[in-house]
């Protein structure tokens, strides 16, 4: 193509044109195509000033006009650019891009501009991996596929060069999906940057936890004067494979109280005696409240319980502690005004010291809450009978105070841990109590609706963990969602470390608790409290006791095991007598 040919613009000095007479501006285009010895021209503008006419000419035909030019700056793939005839219209792209990529001389070359207005385009070399990326994505926008730039990158995905329809609220979900399941695999990601209208697709994997995520000791918390300070809890899931996942901390400092729940086995216990020795090392006080039957569980933090907080002996005494807790928050309450403090953290140093934080600790809530079933049928002075009616009203109790520190003691510094399976309405568990637990963490990697619903406070907009890690059994141990203040919810997995070696991390901090000689004398409540409350409750002793005692007939003889109601601990008579004699005699001859 010569140098004339080549050329698109052009300047004529014609004095006295007139751009609106028809017979100069017909002039002025011969005289360009006479000039240059090529036809095409068309009239630009008219310079009054230079009384020059500028032309420019359009091709007749498509044309490529650089052919493999250098390549463009911040690009490894050749180009070329095709000049578009004159007339060429925004609705032939699809033609010209058949035309040109059909062509032998342009194999691997795909239309990647197409600038009908401008009269150009341009061809780009393109792999089949950039093919496949830039159809989907182009796809994806509901755009012809020359708008969409595509180049892979080397260390594999691709960046993206955007149309003008892109826009992040209608299309970033769609692009998501491009990357992990039309380009790349679950774990890939769409990383877009709307202000400069391009984005990346990056390879990477599906976040994950280890199998077992051992509690850091370097994070083991220091005492803080008035407040429990943040509690190393678990890790946080990160949003992306190539991230590390962050610590979570459980901070009593954005939500006084916590509401835990867990199915069964996902690693509630362990959870709570990880935030147990955290909040103990961090210099809190430590109470304990729990069913009788499952105080076994945190035998080991006996030692390191307050004096006289240790509640699980019996619900009457499960009772009188938290009570004892409650009359103490209130004394407290009447400290702040006369330094005029709104909380803990705002008293003299020397005050706060004699004030320290308490994290109660409060295991199986449904077991503490769920009135036990009073039997009908026997005496109303029957030990059976009494000790139902004592552990009722020992609930009754429990659940008011419980309530109270959760809606009052919040600025004094006692603090709720509570746990359980089942928090509903139906064993007790008011809605008002649970709204008063701002922290909400649900352990169990397969938690159902109806569990997200009893514990979450936005159980469809809180996250659920991955299918990957839930269908992981090593992985979804200590698996769930924590729901805390301050923080987006997240996905996390608590820290795992035994007993021992909490206790152990205690220990080398100086930190021993009681002797194991004298636990009962210094951390149950005080029996003339128990007393106080529970007045009627020394007798009920003596009569268990009495029942427990063999019943001798006249002629002194203890009775066995088949002879007494199981029912009452009475000895039977007449025919439940004959009846059961009857049924041993039976189970002695099937057993000889």
């Amino acid at each position: 193509m010569s140098d004339t040919q080549r050329t698109k613009w052009l300047r004529i000095k014609v004095p006295g044109f007139d751009k609106h007479n028809r017979d100069h501006m017909r002039a002025a285009i011969d005289l360009a195509n006479t000039n240059t010895g090529v036809d095409g021209w068309e009239f630009k503008t008219y310079e009054a000033d230079t009384q020059e006419v500028v032309l420019v000419r359009r091709a007749i035909m498509h044309t490529i006009v650089e052919e493999d030019a250098p390549k463009r700056a911040g690009s490894r793939r050749a180009t070329r650019k095709i000049e578009l005839k004159a007339g060429t219209k925004p609705s032939e792209g699809e033609k010209i891009a058949a035309d040109f990529e059909s062509d032998p001389d342009n194999a691997g070359y795909y239309l990647t501009d197409f600038q009908p207005f401008l009269g150009w385009a341009r061809l780009t070399k393109l792999t089949d991996p950039e093919l496949l990326c830039r159809g989907a994505v182009a796809t994806a926008l509901g755009v012809k596929t020359w708008e969409v730039q595509v180049e892979a990158e080397k260390g594999g995905g691709f960046t993206i060069g955007l149309p003008a329809k892109y826009v992040p609220s209608r299309h970033d979900e769609k692009l998501q999906e491009v990357a992990e399941t039309l380009i790349g695999s679950p774990g890939w990601y769409w990383a877009p940057k709307p202000t400069e209208r391009r984005g990346r697709i990056v390879p990477s994997s599906l976040p994950t936890f280890q199998e077992t995520i051992p509690y850091p000791k370097n994070l083991l918390p220091k005492p803080t004067l008035g407040v429990i300070p943040p509690l190393p809890m678990g890790e946080a899931l990160a949003d992306r494979g190539d991230q590390s996942n962050e610590v979570l901390f459980l901070k009593y400092t954005d939500g006084p109280h916590v509401q835990l729940g867990g199915t069964s086995g996902s690693g509630k216990s362990v959870t709570l005696n990880g935030l147990i020795a955290s909040a103990v090392a961090g210099g809190a006080e430590l109470a304990i409240a729990d069913v009788p039957s499952k105080a076994v569980d945190f035998d080991s933090w006996r030692p390191f319980v307050r004096p006289g907080g240790w509640g699980c002996a019996s619900f009457e005494e499960n009772a009188v502690m938290l009570q004892t807790l409650y009359d103490e928050g209130q004394e407290r309450a009447k400290v702040l005004p006369r330094y005029g403090a709104k909380n803990l953290t705002q008293l003299p140093a020397d005050v706060q010291k004699t004030m320290k934080p308490v994290l109660v600790v409060v295991d199986e809530m449904t077991g503490l809450f769920a009135m036990q079933s009073v039997p009908k049928a026997l005496p109303e002075d029957h030990p059976l009978v009494l000790t139902a009616q004592s552990g009722n009203l020992a609930r009754e109790l429990i659940i008011q105070y419980l309530e109270k520190i959760a809606a009052e003691l919040r600025f004094v510094g006692i603090h709720l841990l509570t746990a359980t399976q089942v928090a509903s309405t139906s064993t007790g568990i008011s809605t008002a109590f649970r709204t008063n637990l701002p922290h909400k963490v649900l352990l169990g990697a397969r938690a159902t609706a109806g569990n997200r619903k009893l514990v979450l406070r936005d159980p469809n907009g809180a996250p659920e963990v991955p299918t990957h890690i839930a269908e992981d059994g090593a992985v979804a141990r200590g698996v769930g969602i924590a729901e805390l203040e301050g923080r987006e919810p997240a996905v996390f997995k608590s820290f795992y470390a035994s007993d021992a070696d909490l206790i152990a991390m205690l220990h080398k901090r100086d930190i021993t608790g009681h002797p194991e000689g004298q636990l009962d004398s210094i951390t149950r409540p005080d029996p003339r409290a128990v007393a106080a409350l529970f007045p009627h409750l020394a007798d009920l002793q003596q009569k268990q006791t009495e029942a427990a005692q063999p019943h001798f007939d006249d002629s002194g003889r203890a009775p066995e095991a088949w002879e007494i109601d199981p029912t009452t601990g009475e000895r039977l008579t007449g025919y439940a007598r004959a009846n059961a004699a009857r049924h041993a005699v039976t189970e002695a001859i099937g057993r000889a």
